[in-house]
């Protein structure tokens, strides 16, 4: 990755530790604005190790300028240590109070083939239930609801549960299917009707 990044791609990694780890200083817990003396506190992204051409994720934190300068002077190792003391107590702090963590927001950027083996089988199972279900529903126009789920999985070779996840997902508010409760009282699965 290059030195030196443009403003609009410091300003995403900004947002993104901010939303990781909250928009403040992760020692002194001094949030960005806060008047502590002239001026106000002004964060900065601070890079663990040092070295400003790595920016990997777990490498970047914002720190306030003062912590910032203290931190230069610091031998690297006892640096090291102390930020990821800090970043390991705020993402348990954030986790008790629900709050997003790199875990979770970093769980939508890391590609199939290097995440967990659900993440890579889900790569396989999700594509193949997804053909089964739109080639039913195209030559059915609908299916009940346990029996998609049946189908669906059997075809994709993944678990029932597996497939009912896939199905709420994709029959929320915004999914390409609609459930509905037929005159038998069965719910049934249809594509939505786009709208207009």
């Amino acid at each position: 990755m290059p030195k030196y990044q443009t403003s609009a791609q410091r300003q995403y990694r900004y947002q993104r530790i901010a939303e990781a780890e909250g928009d403040r200083c992760i020692i002194c817990w001094v949030e960005r604005g806060v008047r502590k003396g002239p001026p106000s506190t002004r964060l900065e992204i601070d890079h663990t190790d040092g070295d400003h051409t790595n920016w990997s994720w777990g490498n970047l934190h914002l720190v306030c300028h003062r912590d910032n300068c203290r931190l230069r002077e610091m031998p690297l190792e006892a640096r090291v240590t102390t930020l990821r003391s800090y970043s390991d107590q705020v993402e348990r702090e954030r986790e008790r109070e629900n709050k997003p963590t790199w875990a979770t927001i970093l769980k939508d950027e890391i590609p199939y083939e290097y995440g967990p083996p659900e993440m890579r089988a889900n790569k396989v199972f999700l594509k193949r239930w997804l053909f089964r279900v739109h080639q039913i529903l195209k030559e059915e126009g609908s299916e009940k609801k346990k029996d998609l789920i049946a189908r669906a999985a059997h075809f994709a070779k993944c678990s029932k549960q597996t497939s009912t996840n896939y199905l709420e997902v994709y029959a929320s508010i915004d999914g390409p299917f609609l459930e509905i409760m037929d005159n038998d009282g069965s719910l049934i699965i249809t594509y939505r009707q786009k709208r207009t």
